[in-house]
Protein backbone atom coordinates (compact mmCIF):
# COMPACT_ATOMS: atom_id res chain seq x y z
CA UNK A 1 0.00 0.00 0.00
CA UNK A 2 2.92 2.26 0.58
CA UNK A 3 4.15 1.79 -2.86
CA UNK A 4 1.17 2.53 -4.51
CA UNK A 5 0.52 5.69 -2.60
CA UNK A 6 4.20 6.73 -2.86
CA UNK A 7 4.25 6.42 -6.61
CA UNK A 8 0.23 8.30 -6.64
CA UNK A 9 1.64 11.30 -5.05
CA UNK A 10 5.16 11.62 -6.86
CA UNK A 11 3.06 10.94 -10.27
CA UNK A 12 0.24 13.76 -8.67
CA UNK A 13 2.26 15.87 -7.71
CA UNK A 14 4.17 16.56 -10.87
CA UNK A 15 1.02 16.73 -12.74
CA UNK A 16 -0.64 19.24 -10.23
CA UNK A 17 2.71 20.95 -10.75
CA UNK A 18 2.27 20.86 -15.16
CA UNK A 19 -1.13 22.64 -14.53
CA UNK A 20 -0.70 24.67 -11.97
CA UNK A 21 2.04 26.35 -14.64
CA UNK A 22 0.17 25.77 -17.57
CA UNK A 23 -2.55 27.71 -16.38
CA UNK A 24 -0.62 30.49 -14.85
CA UNK A 25 1.24 31.00 -18.11
CA UNK A 26 -2.00 30.58 -20.16
CA UNK A 27 -0.79 27.18 -22.12
CA UNK A 28 3.49 27.48 -22.04
CA UNK A 29 5.06 25.51 -20.16
CA UNK A 30 7.30 27.05 -17.32
CA UNK A 31 8.98 25.65 -13.77
CA UNK A 32 7.64 27.71 -11.32
CA UNK A 33 6.22 26.19 -7.85
CA UNK A 34 2.97 28.56 -6.22
CA UNK A 35 3.26 30.20 -2.98
CA UNK A 36 3.95 27.67 0.19
CA UNK A 37 0.43 27.87 1.62
CA UNK A 38 -1.33 26.72 -2.04
CA UNK A 39 1.64 24.16 -2.52
CA UNK A 40 0.59 22.86 1.02
CA UNK A 41 -2.86 22.60 0.10
CA UNK A 42 -2.24 21.08 -3.11
CA UNK A 43 0.19 18.17 -1.60
CA UNK A 44 -2.75 17.70 0.79
CA UNK A 45 -5.23 16.85 -1.94
CA UNK A 46 -2.94 14.76 -3.89
CA UNK A 47 -1.82 12.66 -0.77
CA UNK A 48 -5.41 11.76 -0.18
CA UNK A 49 -6.06 10.79 -3.19
CA UNK A 50 -3.33 8.35 -3.06
CA UNK A 51 -4.36 7.08 0.07
CA UNK A 52 -7.61 6.59 -1.26
CA UNK A 53 -6.58 4.94 -4.54
CA UNK A 54 -3.72 2.91 -2.27
CA UNK A 55 -7.18 1.65 -0.45
CA UNK A 56 -8.82 1.24 -3.51
CA UNK A 57 -5.99 -1.22 -5.18
CA UNK A 58 -5.62 -2.93 -1.81
CA UNK A 59 -9.62 -3.70 -1.08
CA UNK A 60 -9.64 -5.21 -5.26
CA UNK A 61 -6.56 -6.82 -4.72
CA UNK A 62 -8.38 -8.83 -1.24
CA UNK A 63 -11.58 -9.67 -3.59
CA UNK A 64 -9.67 -11.47 -6.20
CA UNK A 65 -9.12 -15.05 -5.00
CA UNK A 66 -5.26 -16.31 -5.76
CA UNK A 67 -6.31 -20.11 -6.80
CA UNK A 68 -7.80 -17.66 -10.36
CA UNK A 69 -5.25 -17.29 -12.62
CA UNK A 70 -7.14 -15.24 -15.05
CA UNK A 71 -8.31 -12.46 -12.39
CA UNK A 72 -5.03 -12.77 -10.84
CA UNK A 73 -2.64 -9.09 -11.01
CA UNK A 74 0.36 -10.19 -12.83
Amino acid sequence: MIIVTSAGFIIGIAEALIYYNLGKQKGKLSLELPERKELMKTMGIVLTTSVITAALVYGIEKTIPENNPSLAMA
